[in-house]
């Protein structure tokens, strides 16, 4: 099967961002829970972020950075992200 011709962008560059301290401020203030019975789920998302910041240009990379982001997409949709949720500091 053929492939329909791509136009190649170059990957934007993302800086190392720590998921893991403001998700567990989070829980324990909004939902008022524990956060270390989330401590595994935040450092399997920690860990999506690091693989897809390093993802080739290839079809692995591809899910990996597809993968990343549908975990992104039901999160906020559970957490708040913002001024009144999760604050996160980008650079």
């Amino acid at each position: 099967m053929s492939r329909p011709p791509c136009i190649g962008i170059p990957f934007k560059k993302s800086p190392e961002t720590d998921w893991v301290r403001p998700l567990r401020q989070y829980i324990a203030r909004a939902l008022q829970e524990d956060p270390d019975a989330y401590n595994s789920d935040c450092q399997v998302l920690q860990r999506m972020r690091q693989d897809m910041r390093g993802a080739k240009a290839d079809e692995t990379g591809r899910d990996i950075i597809y993968r990343y982001y549908s975990h992104l997409e039901a999160l906020e949709r559970r957490i708040r992200v913002g001024e009144h949720g999760v604050k996160m500091v980008f650079q």
